[in-house]
């Protein structure tokens, strides 16, 4: 599988829809800005989910400005088809098909194995100096990053698009997992629906696209280590409701996502669960214990300690294939 390659990005970007200038692609997208120095590169991914349209909205922006980068900037809009599935941008990816952005690692020759393969084989041959992979969260919440490492560098990249950077160790088969020749990290924006993730999006790439030393700490940012995934076992369903109901396994309260990013103290309380107990739910990590962070009174879920939520969303097919959230033990 090989990548669209657009050299004139200007002209297939001028007076196009977002929706028009995404049907134009044909299909997974290269995009290439010539900046100013030719020497290095860069290079951004996005629509990795074909619901997460902000990256390509911020493309678009900037293409239609006519922005002419520091340095050569190129870009990857990854799932064109999903995104182009009526109703457009509503689709994480296709129905029947594995999340692309857990396809990066070992383990499948499915198309979209194939597609990550080819993303990862076109990174590597740019030799990028950085690379930013740009998405929307799951549910309505704030900017922050995702990296494996914490270190200067990976600071730097980040600070270009937020203040918040989440040090992970959970290996998923992501973009971000995978090693080339300058630190990758992943941007989530915000919700889709967020006006501010439009924003963060747009200025975060210009901030990347402009800044002659990407290396250059634009601001502090602030270190959060090793979060964990509640998941769903296997044959439970979910629901986002007001109240408990007697035909789902798990219903979490509606307005959850009020909690991405905030405290939650211990006590706080989550959901409702039809078995009386944490049977529905496991960590990624198997060795731990669900019970020192969650607990159970009268079908009710709570917190048992004090974390910190993110990447909470209300998209019930979402939580059932990927996650209800993640959290940290917030040790105040």
């Amino acid at each position: 599988m090989t990548l669209h390659h657009i050299t004139d990005v200007y002209s297939a970007a001028r007076k196009r829809s977002l929706e028009g200038f995404l049907l134009s692609l044909g299909g997974p997208s290269l995009l290439t800005f010539l900046g100013l120095d030719s020497s290095r590169c860069r290079v951004v991914v996005t629509l990795l989910h074909g619901n997460e349209p902000s990256g390509l909205r911020a493309v678009l922006a900037l293409a239609q400005e006519r922005l002419i980068p520091a340095v050569t900037c190129h870009v990857i809009i990854a799932s064109t088809a999903a995104a182009a599935t009526r109703p457009r941008f509503s689709h994480r990816m296709l129905p029947g098909q594995e999340d692309l952005n857990r396809c990066f690692g070992p383990g499948g020759e499915s198309a979209q194995f194939q597609l990550a393969g080819a993303i990862k084989a076109c990174i590597a041959k740019l030799n990028p100096e950085c690379v930013v992979d740009l998405h929307n969260t799951s549910g309505s919440g704030p900017d922050f990053s995702v990296s494996i490492s914490g270190d200067n560098a990976h600071q730097a990249l980040a600070s270009c698009f937020t203040s918040r950077m989440i040090v992970t160790d959970l290996r998923l088969g992501s973009l971000m997992e995978q090693s080339f020749s300058g630190p990758v990290v992943t941007i989530e924006a915000g919700g889709a629906k967020d006006a501010l993730a439009d924003e963060t999006a747009v200025c975060g790439l210009r901030t990347l696209f402009t800044e002659p030393d990407i290396y250059a700490l634009k601001h502090r940012v602030e270190l959060l280590h090793y979060p964990r995934r509640l998941e769903l076992q296997p044959g439970s369903t979910i629901a986002y409701l007001d109240g408990p109901d007697s035909a789902t396994s798990v219903c979490l309260r509606t307005d959850i996502e009020s909690l991405n990013f905030g405290y939650t103290p211990a006590g706080t309380h989550l959901g409702w669960v039809r078995e009386n107990g944490l049977s529905d739910f496991r960590l990624d990590d198997r060795r731990a214990e669900l019970s020192s962070y969650f607990c159970v009174e009268d079908h009710c879920l709570f917190t048992a300690v004090p974390l910190q939520l993110f990447m909470v969303t209300t998209i019930a097919d979402i939580a059932r294939s990927d996650c209800l959230f993640y959290f940290i033990h917030e040790k105040r």
